[in-house]
């Protein structure tokens, strides 16, 4: 997993996913202010899929592994 700065002010933390509706994988990609405040007040991150226009919450081992990068990350 790589993560990115944009124009140096925001760390994006990308995200691999399968649709379940059509098999494919989708990147997706969050800030990590907003994947952090997902995680710590137990909300749900999801994925979406163009294709399906479909969204699902992202599996517990997908969560447990954002949850390790947002830790070793500085926002």
């Amino acid at each position: 997993m790589q993560l990115t700065r944009s124009a140096g002010i925001r760390t994006s933390i990308p995200l691999l996913s399968i649709c379940p509706k059509c098999g494919h994988e989708q990147t997706q990609s969050y800030t990590h202010g907003a994947l952090s405040r997902l995680l710590h007040r137990g909300h749900p991150v999801e994925g979406y899929c163009i294709g399906c226009d479909e969204f699902w919450p992202i599996s517990a081992a997908e969560r447990a592994g954002l949850a390790t990068k947002v830790a070793g990350v500085p926002g």
